[in-house]
């Protein structure tokens, strides 16, 4: 019973590990929800499955174990029994005849003792066996083939027998770790006089990438880093670490941390199972013996508020480790967890419990009762598996659901500049809504932050006096109240059409959550996605699980280019910059998607023409950019522009075109009558009436096709085709000296063919992309942006006057201003950029407010004139808007238990509810998952949001522009009004299918019937104005043929 207990005691460990009952600092996203079950899913775990182990065996309980066994020793004190046990065969044969009733007793009571024993070793071997199953597959919150090393091969790949396969780890998996609280993490914590933010922040451990070895662990650790001192903007000074020192900014502490593996000298020091936790403690220790003494930071050191945390833990420990292990936990969520377990199992079942030998089978009984007992083992070990399986999928289904379910728009704001909205709207219109503009101070003090002192009007009067001087600075909603956002939209909406005027759409979203909110909204619409994502190198820009660094990535690629083709029209292209080191995979996984013969090609470019420093062999100067067509058929790539001098060489003109002659004699490779017999053949020629023939006539010079050197060679065209050239007047004969030289007519191109190798001084990265963004900021909070001109010579190759273009991975905003730069030139491309870093707020849309402005910036300011010192203003001014969406982590913050007791107590009666049902059960009707009853005031639906600190703060969400997104309404109006004392809000556009859409929102909060009855009547005057296909209205309305929203919102939201 010791080994059983032990057996068991390791599942129930193992399954507490799995479910992080023994993590109690994991209170973050689905833990937080395993932790509120707690006491169910313990239950679960130390009784259920234990019982239904026994159940199938049938094992005898302890007690009757026990009960047996004083029986037998009992009946071995009767004197037939002792004297049978001691007894010879023949003897024994005489003392059964007398003794029969009470011997058969003792050998039923022995066998059952002895089934006992075996059900036992038994019951012990299936926990072992269960233990060692899903230990192969779980680490740190994820199922994954954890690598494993032996004889023969562990692991099954699907495999359907094509020529080539292309297989990762996570293949079936999605990649969900946002670098946000990788790359940054802070908390606050209360001071004497107010507040204390302690920033965690990453610093780019400067590793060789040979030195990086793919299967070694990265960990959290203190940085070092040379000493430096920053100004701040106002004037504060920023202290950065300098050897370990935190940053420390008034009431603000920063502590660096590179995330990196062990150096040699380091794995002596640092041992053990638990090595992050004890470079958790090494930080906590160094911090405190630095900073004890600062009355400041006196509350780091106290114990952390009550909660699951060890009682005594400090705030600074238990906050570094919160930091350490989220970003070490959950990298993915499998899209069919319960499929891959199930197929993993039978693998097992069959490589580890079935014996083949078994099949030469013997006739003794034993061997059937062994091989008879083997399967009910198997079976029994089946059963408890695939119960634990439904559980864990339970899980990681619900994880899923929230994943792939469409996100909430938290917020939108809008941009227009003053000349865009004196121009829509005339300027009679505009002067009111200018008033409140020049009287904000918020907006005020934002133009001077983005273009000085000097652009900006110094009083209301010189404003209103001139606008012209001021046309090109934003009016940015973010900065006035709902209600003036609201009457901008609804004048606005009587003049233009919305979204036809917008020109684009900055969206604060994880990447993945980005492409599933626009799928209805801009299928089939997106002509270029320009894609620069993460290199993968190593550094802090894109996080990985350990030992799964390139297989993390694909994940990531792959769950996105997925999606991004459901995106393209018909004629769209993916162009994906890449470097040397994930190129392959890259590759693979784009054919993967795309199909490798819709790959339009490779593109090399120099982006770094004095080559890198720190490589060892080759100092690499490129990268690539892969350009991936939906269909290659369909594609039409835009050549080149010639330069002046290129067409400067096209000196001859007639009646269709300028031209150039050129030689008419093939050369170079492929250029020999073995290699193209067709094309060699004489061409004759009369030099005195310059007639050219290709049929043999009398008194005509011969010419073949002979270069310099004697050698044969062939011509440009076949007879055929030479003979329409000679039809028109394309070809003409020269003779120099003794020798004929035969040319034909080049016209000049609109442009010329683009190379596949692109190299001049205006792609590089440091000139045109870091310089560049010092010009625009005077401190760039982006490091390492794309060459500009890279970015429109690549976009360029692939779209029209019309386009859209996407880039989800937003970065510095490059894209927005390579589209911006190119509709200089009368074209109409619109972007949609999606980052989810503080970039979007400090880098990506100033730099649209800054380019749309000018085009022209010097240290962070418009360039001035040398005659008269004012800024050029040379942008083209802008319309667009801003959006930040709901993200999965917030997703499952809002997650809410709302079953009441009886209902609960009824469902816990079904075995079956606890591993297969209580998550969707009780979840439903919470926030994040539609609750439609708290939709009554479409303007006060809120979610718990990140505020950069905690989940406590709760926000009203957009969700007019939410569901415009679920339907794939183009919005052209959005109008406000107030009917019976009562909001409402009309949005009119249509979708892909060009149906019109009208969606009526109002807050129908305490309404009566009276109330829907005024309603019904205000409607149907209002409906008079639009001519719709479609309409929806949220909650009831006396109104025929409309759709509720609630319904079809949930629907679309879910799905």
């Amino acid at each position: 019973m010791a080994n059983n207990n032990t057996s068991l005691d390791q599942l129930k460990g193992f399954l507490n590990k799995l479910f992080q009952f023994d993590s109690q600092d994991l209170d973050f996203g689905v833990y937080k929800i395993l932790h509120y079950k707690r006491k169910e899913i313990a239950n679960f775990i130390d009784q259920l499955l234990v019982d239904k182990v026994k159940e199938q065996l049938q094992t005898l309980s302890a007690d009757e174990s026990k009960q047996i066994k004083e029986q037998i020793a009992d009946l071995e004190k009767d004197d037939i029994i002792k004297g049978w046990l001691e007894a010879e065969a023949e003897e024994k044969k005489t003392l059964e005849k007398f003794g029969k009733d009470k011997i058969n007793q003792y050998a039923a009571l022995k066998a059952k003792a002895t089934e006992a024993t075996v059900s036992v070793e038994t019951e012990n071997q299936i926990y072992n066996h269960l233990t060692l199953f899903f230990s192969r597959y779980y680490d740190k919150g994820d199922f994954i083939s954890k690598r494993r090393f032996g004889k023969n091969e562990k692991y099954m790949v699907p495999y359907n027998g094509e020529e080539t396969h292309f297989h990762w780890a996570n293949h079936d998996q999605y990649y969900i770790k946002s670098s946000e609280t990788f790359n940054h993490y802070a908390f606050k914590v209360q001071t004497a006089d107010g507040n204390l933010v302690v920033n965690f922040k990453l610093h780019d451990a400067q590793l060789e990438q040979g030195n990086v070895k793919a299967e070694e662990t990265n960990f959290f650790m203190l940085a070092d880093k040379s000493p430096e001192i920053k100004e701040k903007d106002d004037s504060d000074l920023q202290f950065i670490l300098a050897n370990k020192q935190p940053a420390i900014n008034d009431k603000e502490i920063t502590i660096y941390f590179e995330y990196r593996p062990l150096a040699d000298d380091e794995k002596k020091k640092v041992k053990g199972n638990s090595k992050q936790d004890t470079l958790d403690e090494i930080a906590f220790e160094y911090l405190k013996k630095e900073f004890s003494t600062n009355p400041l930071f006196a509350n780091l050191w106290k114990p952390a508020p009550a909660g699951r945390e060890q009682e005594g833990k400090p705030l600074l420990l238990k906050k570094l480790q919160h930091y350490t292990r989220k970003n070490k936990h959950d990298f993915f969520i499998h899209k069919n967890l319960k499929s891959f377990l199930e197929r993993e199992l039978d693998y097992y079942i069959k490589s580890e419990l079935v014996n083949v030998d078994d099949l030469y089978v013997t006739d003794s009984d034993t061997h059937f009762d062994r091989l008879k007992h083997n399967l009910k083992t198997i079976k029994v070990f089946k059963s408890i598996a695939d119960t634990i399986i439904a559980f864990v999928s339970q899980i990681e289904d619900f994880q899923k659901k929230l994943w792939e379910k469409k996100k909430f728009v938290l917020s939108t704001e809008w941009v227009i500049t003053i000349d865009r909205l004196v121009e829509y709207i005339g300027e009679e219109a505009a002067k009111p809504i200018l008033e409140e503009v020049i009287k904000n101070e918020k907006q005020v003090a934002e133009w001077k932050e983005l273009f000085g002192e000097k652009a900006v009007p110094k009083n209301k009067d010189d404003f209103k006096a001139d606008l012209h001087t001021w046309r090109k600075l934003p009016i940015d909603t973010k900065n006035f109240t709902s209600l003036f956002k609201s009457t901008l939209l609804n004048i606005l909406s009587v003049n233009i059409q919305l979204d036809t005027y917008c020109e684009g759409s900055i969206i604060e979203s994880e990447n993945y959550h980005l492409l599933t909110a626009i799928k209805e909204l801009h299928g089939r619409n997106i002509d270029c996605a320009y894609y620069d994502p993460p290199y993968n190198t190593g550094g802090s820009e894109f996080i990985y699980k350990n030992t799964f660094q390139h297989s993390s990535w694909a994940s990531m690629m792959d769950n996105r280019l997925e999606l991004t083709k459901d995106l393209l029209s018909d004629k769209g292209v993916n162009i994906i910059a890449i470097d040397d080191y994930e190129l392959f995979n890259l590759t693979q996984v784009s054919n993967k998607i795309y199909g490798s013969h819709n790959l339009l090609g490779n593109l090399i470019v120099e982006i770094k023409p004095s080559g890198r420093t720190n490589d060892d062999f080759l100092a690499t100067s490129h990268e690539y950019n892969l350009f991936y067509a939906l269909d290659t058929t369909q594609i039409k790539v835009n050549f080149e522009e010639l330069t002046d001098s290129q067409k400067e060489e096209y000196k001859h003109e007639d009646t269709i075109s300028k031209y150039k002659w050129r030689d008419f004699l093939r050369t170079g490779g492929y250029s020999t009558p073995e290699e193209r017999p067709n094309s060699f053949y004489p061409i004759y020629y009369n030099e005195q009436t310059k007639h050219i023939s290709i049929k043999e006539l009398k008194g005509y010079e011969i010419i073949f096709p002979v270069d310099s050197n004697g050698k044969n060679r062939v011509w440009r065209k076949t007879p055929p085709s030479l003979q329409k050239h000679i039809d028109i007047g394309d070809i003409q004969v020269t003779r120099k000296e003794t020798k004929f030289k035969v040319e034909i007519k080049d016209r000049i191109k609109l442009g010329k063919r683009p190379k596949s190798v692109w190299v001049g001084a205006q792609y590089d990265a440091s000139s045109h992309g870091t310089k560049h963004i010092k010009k625009l900021f005077s401190n760039p909070k982006f490091s390492y942006p794309k060459s500009i001109n890279s970015v429109i010579d690549a976009i360029n190759l692939v779209t029209n006057d019309e386009s859209i273009v996407l880039d989800i991975f937003g970065g510095s905003g490059t894209t927005a201003e390579a589209v911006m730069r190119k509709n200089e030139n009368t074209q109409n491309l619109k972007f949609i950029l999606g980052e989810q870093n503080a970039y979007v707020h400090n880098t990506i849309i100033p730099r649209v407010k800054k380019i749309a402005y000018s085009f022209d910036w010097k240290d962070g300011l418009p360039k001035t004139s040398a005659k008269d010192g004012t800024s050029s203003m040379n942008g083209l001014g802008v319309f667009f808007k801003y959006q930040r969406l709901e993200q999965y982590e917030e997703a499952l913050e809002n997650i809410a238990f709302k079953a009441s007791e009886d209902t609960l107590q009824k469902a816990l009666e079904f075995d079956q509810y606890i591993p297969k049902y209580f998550l969707e059960f009780e979840t439903k009707g919470s926030q994040s998952l539609v609750n439609t009853a708290a939709m009554q005031d479409p303007w006060d639906y809120k979610l718990k949001v990140w505020d950069g600190f905690t989940y406590d703060t709760e926000q009203a969400v957009d969700l007019v522009e939410t569901f415009n997104y679920l339907i794939g309404l183009h919005m052209q109006k959005c109008i406000t009004k107030e009917i019976n004392g009562k909001k409402y809000q009309f949005v009119y556009g249509h979708n892909n299918a060009n149906k019109n859409i009208l969606v009526v929102w109002r807050s129908v909060k305490a309404w009566s019937l009276e109330d829907y009855k005024a309603d019904a009547a205000a409607l149907k005057e209002e409906f008079k104005a639009f001519a719709y296909d479609l309409l929806y209205i949220n909650d009831q309305a006396h109104i025929e043929g409309y759709q509720p929203i609630e319904e079809v919102f949930r629907n679309k939201m879910l799905s």
